[in-house]
């Protein structure tokens, strides 16, 4: 069995002094490709060195809207993307929680993301929080961008919504909660080949699970998502680790082509 976490932030202080050990115990769980993902550019070079180091580790460039980021680091993303190897764009995306930038400052963040996806031809990986409808919007008027919405958790119109613009659904720990019948309910009525599995770790750990939160503990989300379709965990493990391929091992990061025109898309 061969599992794929599409999504994990390796770079995250908390794994600091004990990466080689999650990475370990990773493998000896079967998690044999990671795609490791930054949320500001301060995680950049640690992701390079990573990417460097450990073969099973891809790498994801870009600007999370939880935090406040140097305008020059949007100029420094698609260098790094390049330089990197860079199987995606994002973390980038749009959150409408309490407390979290206004909608307009964190368009003007994620807008530039997205065209320069589209120029590099690479996915990019949503933070969808609130504002799901939204962001399909905002794919809906950028016709060529492809991706994943990480951590899904919205609702069967809103997954069918961007099934129907071409994306993935990334889907982790939060379907492991006996509580989450709604969103179990959707996940099972989502097609096989549009699903990929994520542990974001540190963060978001799976039921009965304490924190920080390890790429190895997947497969409990990996065992609920199976039983979900009707599938042994080890067809499903194959079945993500083939979307995951299939999304992120297409291209990478090649030199943007020219742009003239003057709309915001």
């Amino acid at each position: 069995m061969q599992v794929y976490d599409s999504h994990c932030h390796l770079a995250d202080v908390r794994f600091a002094g004990v990466r080689r050990a999650v990475l370990a115990r990773a493998a000896e769980a079967h998690v044999n490709a990671l795609l490791a993902v930054a949320a500001e550019a301060a995680d950049w070079p640690q992701l390079l060195r990573l990417r460097r180091r450990c073969p099973q580790v891809g790498v994801a460039f870009g600007l999370h809207p939880w935090f406040e980021h140097d305008p020059a680091a949007l100029q420094r993303l698609p260098e790094w993307l390049q330089r990197g190897h860079a199987r995606a764009v994002g973390e980038c995306g749009l959150d409408f929680g309490a407390g979290r930038a206004a909608r307009g400052e964190q368009e003007a963040l994620l807008l530039p993301q997205l065209r320069l996806a589209r120029e590099l031809s690479l996915p990019v990986i949503l933070h969808a929080h609130k504002s799901e409808d939204v962001l399909a919007m905002h794919l809906a008027r950028l016709p060529g961008v492809r991706g994943v919405v990480h951590g899904f958790h919205g609702s069967q119109q809103q997954a069918d919504r961007f099934l129907q613009l071409g994306f993935y659904l990334g889907l982790g720990a939060a379907i492991t909660y006996p509580n989450a019948q709604r969103l179990r309910a959707v996940v099972a009525s989502l097609p096989l080949e549009r699903m990929v599995l994520e542990s974001d770790a540190p963060d978001q750990p799976p039921f009965g699970r304490s924190r920080p939160n390890e790429p190895a503990f997947v497969l409990d989300t990996l065992s609920v998502l199976a039983s979900l379709h009707g599938l042994n965990v080890e067809a499903m493990a194959e079945v993500t680790w083939q979307n995951a391929v299939s999304l992120f091992h297409r291209t990478y990061a090649k030199p943007p082509q020219q742009r003239s025109s003057t709309s915001p898309y």
